[in-house]
Protein backbone atom coordinates (compact mmCIF):
# COMPACT_ATOMS: atom_id res chain seq x y z
CA UNK A 1 0.00 0.00 0.00
CA UNK A 2 1.44 3.30 -0.90
CA UNK A 3 0.97 6.12 1.46
CA UNK A 4 0.32 9.19 -0.78
CA UNK A 5 0.62 11.36 2.25
CA UNK A 6 3.91 11.16 3.11
CA UNK A 7 5.10 10.34 -0.85
CA UNK A 8 3.74 14.33 -1.39
CA UNK A 9 5.39 15.25 1.76
CA UNK A 10 8.88 14.07 0.95
CA UNK A 11 8.35 16.17 -3.05
CA UNK A 12 7.52 19.39 -1.40
CA UNK A 13 10.19 18.63 1.19
CA UNK A 14 12.66 18.74 -1.96
CA UNK A 15 11.03 21.52 -3.81
CA UNK A 16 11.51 23.81 -1.08
CA UNK A 17 14.26 22.88 -0.07
CA UNK A 18 15.57 23.43 -3.49
CA UNK A 19 14.36 26.81 -3.69
CA UNK A 20 15.78 27.65 -0.36
CA UNK A 21 19.13 26.85 -1.05
CA UNK A 22 18.28 27.55 -5.25
CA UNK A 23 18.02 31.32 -5.20
CA UNK A 24 20.71 32.27 -2.74
CA UNK A 25 23.41 30.77 -4.58
CA UNK A 26 21.80 32.18 -7.50
CA UNK A 27 21.43 35.94 -6.37
CA UNK A 28 25.00 35.27 -5.35
CA UNK A 29 25.96 34.12 -8.94
CA UNK A 30 24.55 37.30 -10.01
CA UNK A 31 25.74 39.66 -7.82
CA UNK A 32 29.38 39.49 -6.94
CA UNK A 33 29.94 41.90 -4.75
CA UNK A 34 27.27 40.84 -2.47
CA UNK A 35 29.58 37.13 -2.18
CA UNK A 36 31.97 39.21 -0.24
CA UNK A 37 29.62 40.59 2.73
CA UNK A 38 28.49 36.53 2.67
CA UNK A 39 32.03 35.17 2.90
CA UNK A 40 32.94 37.12 5.68
CA UNK A 41 30.06 36.52 7.46
CA UNK A 42 30.08 32.96 6.92
CA UNK A 43 33.88 33.20 8.32
CA UNK A 44 32.94 34.51 11.29
CA UNK A 45 30.06 31.70 12.06
CA UNK A 46 33.22 28.90 11.54
CA UNK A 47 35.50 31.34 13.19
CA UNK A 48 33.07 31.20 16.36
CA UNK A 49 32.45 27.07 16.02
CA UNK A 50 35.93 26.64 15.91
CA UNK A 51 36.49 28.96 18.92
CA UNK A 52 33.57 27.09 20.56
CA UNK A 53 35.39 23.42 19.30
CA UNK A 54 38.50 24.03 20.96
CA UNK A 55 37.36 25.32 24.19
CA UNK A 56 34.43 22.08 24.37
CA UNK A 57 35.51 19.78 26.71
CA UNK A 58 35.13 15.25 26.10
CA UNK A 59 34.93 14.48 29.59
CA UNK A 60 32.51 11.77 30.54
CA UNK A 61 31.32 12.34 33.79
CA UNK A 62 29.69 9.11 35.93
CA UNK A 63 26.46 10.84 34.98
CA UNK A 64 26.30 10.78 31.63
CA UNK A 65 28.27 7.63 31.25
CA UNK A 66 24.37 6.06 32.22
CA UNK A 67 23.08 7.18 28.71
CA UNK A 68 26.15 6.19 27.16
CA UNK A 69 27.69 9.55 26.18
CA UNK A 70 30.64 9.23 24.10
CA UNK A 71 33.77 11.47 24.42
CA UNK A 72 32.54 12.50 20.86
CA UNK A 73 29.18 13.21 21.57
CA UNK A 74 30.23 15.05 25.01
CA UNK A 75 31.98 17.20 22.60
CA UNK A 76 29.91 17.62 20.60
CA UNK A 77 27.12 18.84 22.67
CA UNK A 78 29.30 21.11 24.31
CA UNK A 79 30.23 22.69 21.48
CA UNK A 80 26.79 23.83 20.86
CA UNK A 81 26.72 25.02 23.80
CA UNK A 82 29.77 27.36 23.85
CA UNK A 83 28.25 27.88 19.93
CA UNK A 84 24.94 29.40 22.00
CA UNK A 85 26.38 31.31 24.53
CA UNK A 86 29.44 33.27 22.61
CA UNK A 87 26.05 33.99 20.00
CA UNK A 88 23.99 35.17 22.43
CA UNK A 89 26.43 37.01 24.07
CA UNK A 90 26.92 38.81 21.19
CA UNK A 91 23.63 39.10 20.34
CA UNK A 92 22.86 41.29 24.09
CA UNK A 93 26.23 43.00 23.98
CA UNK A 94 24.94 44.11 20.18
CA UNK A 95 21.49 45.35 21.51
CA UNK A 96 23.29 47.18 24.63
CA UNK A 97 25.49 48.97 22.62
CA UNK A 98 22.97 50.12 20.04
CA UNK A 99 20.69 51.44 23.27
CA UNK A 100 23.84 53.44 24.65
CA UNK A 101 24.80 54.76 21.48
CA UNK A 102 21.47 56.17 20.68
CA UNK A 103 21.18 57.80 24.56
CA UNK A 104 24.23 59.45 23.75
CA UNK A 105 22.64 61.33 20.55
Amino acid sequence: MTNYGILLTYILLAVATFTALGFPIKYLIENPKKSKDVAKGAGALLMVYLIAYFLASNEVTDHFSKFNVSPTESKQVGTGLFVFYILAACAILSVVYTEVSKLRK
